[in-house]
């Protein structure tokens, strides 16, 4: 594969980390590319796939782990389950591919600026989507560990997104 673009965000990796509801940035789409941003403005929010480049050797390897992000919210590393790294969105996986879900606030050419990132400066881009309503998801089921986690987060810090 062959990435179409490249992210910039103007924090560190940690602060990125610590970001629950994601950080802005930029999303540049390679000049080769730039014509089938054609119309992408008119959406509100837009998939990308990403390449999870600083996911290397051992960490590619990992195929099971606690949520470590709940452990800023008081929740002790032994109370989270160790569950399959297909269960997480953790960047550590056998094939560290990211998909993001973001608000597209604006275009201007090429270049494209959005809220929500959860990827590091630097990381390549693999595909741009439109998010549109028929890919929205009711009625989904998740496992007895995950509201658990939900109802003590919520508990300190009220209202979140979902956690893993």
């Amino acid at each position: 594969m062959k990435p179409i673009g490249v992210v910039h965000v103007d924090l560190s990796d940690e602060e990125v980390k610590k970001a629950w509801s994601g950080v802005e940035g930029i999303v540049e789409v390679f000049p080769e590319y730039g014509e089938g941003l054609e119309g992408i403005e008119e959406f509100s929010h837009i998939i990308l796939l990403t390449f999870l480049h600083k996911s290397v050797g051992e960490k590619r390897k990992v195929l099971r782990v606690r949520p470590r992000r709940l452990k800023r919210f008081g929740i002790r590393i032994d109370d989270i389950p160790l569950v399959g790294v297909f269960c997480t969105d953790s960047p550590h996986r056998p094939n560290p591919i990211g998909l993001s879900i973001v608000e597209l606030i604006e275009r201007n050419g090429r270049f494209l600026r959005v809220r929500g990132l959860d990827v590091f400066d630097g990381t390549p881009v693999l595909d741009i989507k439109a998010y549109t309503r028929d890919r929205c998801i009711t009625g989904i089921r998740e496992p007895w560990w995950v509201k658990v986690l939900e109802e003590r987060i919520r508990e300190k810090m009220g209202d979140v997104p979902p956690i893993i």
